[in-house]
């Protein structure tokens, strides 16, 4: 009789989980063409009458050389209403530049670059700004630093994420949560200690903090994880994992320690603290309402495993530590990896995101990601290499305003490709206290053991657009929102630009390229 119950609860659960319906508002430009095949949206901005301000960074190849980007305004409907190609353009006195973000004030959108001027011997940080309206760009300079200063330059072309603090070399902009304030950090040329300079501005650029970091240690024995501007704009909290002397003597867990530093107009202080017996490779510092927080994922064993979600609160005040808690995964999130409750830790697993819902819980999002090299023989002796990239499951974790772990669900997911990541891995986000994912897959969502689904491909670009959502209570579905023979081109899921309770993405197919707007 007990089996016979439990049957038909997996019965009513199963039916449940295939019945759900998700509401996706669904708009979609009109197909269109321009001059350069490689495109991606950057910025999606809501304008005061319901359309939209969608930037699209651009680069040529082939017979096609050029980069910059278009600057379009789209009504409710994504009809287009304007345009303008603000090309990126070199000369014999610039001899490199690069675009690190952007940020808008209203109407008026700026694009901050990185520029070294060969006549001047500097590299000199600027703002080309326009009122969305009328695309008239003028040019402020922001601060400029002696070439000699400058330890190295990585070019950020389409740039990068700009909540991710660029490893330990080049130029980063990172933008808080509110989007009213940035910074910038340059990794500054000195031998004998980690330097950086750091400026913040406020979204009208004024400037609020010009201020020199630095750390008496050399440069490999200091890692830069990330960097948080304040929600009120007014203080910046930069994270490193430093390699020292404590942490080298400690028998158990990592050999390192984190440093958490908070910069602000009076200055800077720091706190110090490990991760005790445990290892957590990295970690990221966020601010969470009033709360500031660094999460990450931590292991038993090493660096390149993981056990489950550790987090840390520490007060933004005085950054004295007031709650550390490690959470394993759940038993449903070893259920939904394995088939059953496994005692085992996880590899490869890349960092995506953190979204906070309307509740201040933190969602936890990463990627089982990993690269493999093949190397393949022919018929006369001779042999070649190829690489391919794999996307395979998402982690997901939902932790709870005091740190402790809510749920953790493990999707199945199997792709890979050889050169375009873009149409496979997802974006997510989040509207009230449900996570959102959207996927390209196959034709068939495969069916595995203990009731549970696998999401796959058929094709890199196959496109039948796929979200699943993850309510507040760890429960997920999932329907298919677009298929792939209704659709003249595939849209690139990795790619997806969150604006308010929209999504955006572009899709393409050659030259050929279309807009979708979803909404939640």
């Amino acid at each position: 009789m007990t089996k016979l119950i439990l049957s038909l609860l997996v019965s009513m659960i199963t039916i449940n989980f295939y019945s759900q319906e998700i509401p996706i508002g669904i708009k979609k430009s009109k197909i269109f063409k321009d001059e350069f095949k490689h495109s991606s949206i950057e910025l999606a901005e809501e304008d005061s009458n319901g359309g939209f301000f969608i930037v699209r960074s651009y680069m040529g190849g082939g017979f096609s050389m050029g980069a910059g980007y278009y600057f379009e305004h789209y009504d409710a409907d994504l009809n287009l209403i304007n345009e303008y190609d603000y090309e990126l353009s070199k000369s014999k006195l610039i001899n490199f530049s690069s675009v690190l973000g952007m940020i808008s004030d209203g109407n008026t959108l700026h694009i901050i670059d990185f520029v070294y001027e060969k006549s001047e011997k500097a590299y000199i940080c600027s703002a080309v700004s326009s009122d969305i309206n009328n695309f008239e760009f003028s040019k402020k300079e922001l601060f400029r630093i002696d070439s000699n200063e400058i330890k190295r330059f990585s070019i950020i072309f389409p740039f990068q994420s700009t909540s991710e603090f660029d490893g330990d070399s080049g130029a980063t902009m990172i933008i808080n949560e509110d989007k009213s304030a940035f910074a910038i950090t340059i990794d500054i040329k000195d031998k004998s200690s980690e330097t950086h300079k750091i400026f913040l501005f406020d979204s009208s650029l004024n400037k609020k903090i010009d201020h020199t970091f630095k750390k008496d240690i050399k440069d490999k024995k200091f890692h830069y994880e990330n960097m948080e501007v304040s929600k009120d704009g007014n203080a910046l909290y930069l994270l490193g994992k430093v390699f020292s002397k404590e942490g080298k003597k400690k028998k158990q867990g990592g050999k390192y320690q984190y440093e958490l530093t908070k910069i602000n107009a009076d200055g800077e202080q720091t706190q110090t603290f490990d991760t005790g017996e445990q290892y957590a490779a990295s970690l990221k510092v966020l601010t969470v309402g009033d709360k500031l927080v660094c999460i990450g994922l931590y292991s038993d064993r090493k660096d390149s495993r993981y056990k489950g979600v550790c987090y840390y609160e520490l007060n933004p005040n005085d950054l004295e530590m007031k709650t550390s808690k490690y959470s394993p995964f759940t038993e449903q999130f070893m259920i939904d990896k394995y088939g059953k409750n496994k005692d085992k830790e996880l590899k490869f697993i890349s960092f995506r995101n953190v979204i906070t819902t309307a509740n201040q819980e933190i969602i936890f999002n990463a990627e089982e990601f990993f690269v493999r090299t093949h190397t393949h023989h022919t018929p006369n002796g001779g042999s070649y290499t190829t690489t391919s990239y794999h996307y395979n499951d998402i982690v997901s974790a939902k932790i709870g305003a005091s740190g402790e772990l809510v749920w953790a669900r493990n999707i199945n997911k199997r792709q890979s490709t050889r050169d375009d990541e873009s149409y496979i891995s997802y974006t997510s986000t989040a509207k009230g206290n449900e996570a959102y994912f959207f996927i390209n897959t196959g034709d068939k969502v495969k069916k595995l053991s203990k009731d549970r689904i696998q999401f796959g491909q058929t094709r890199a670009k196959k496109s039948n657009l796929n979200v699943i959502r993850i309510n507040e209570n760890g429960d997920f579905d999932f329907q298919e929102i677009l298929d792939d023979k209704e659709n003249e081109v595939p849209f690139m899921v990795a790619y997806g630009v969150v604006s308010g309770d929209s999504v955006f993405f572009l899709g393409r197919k050659g030259k050929k390229k279309q807009i979708l707007k979803l909404t939640l």
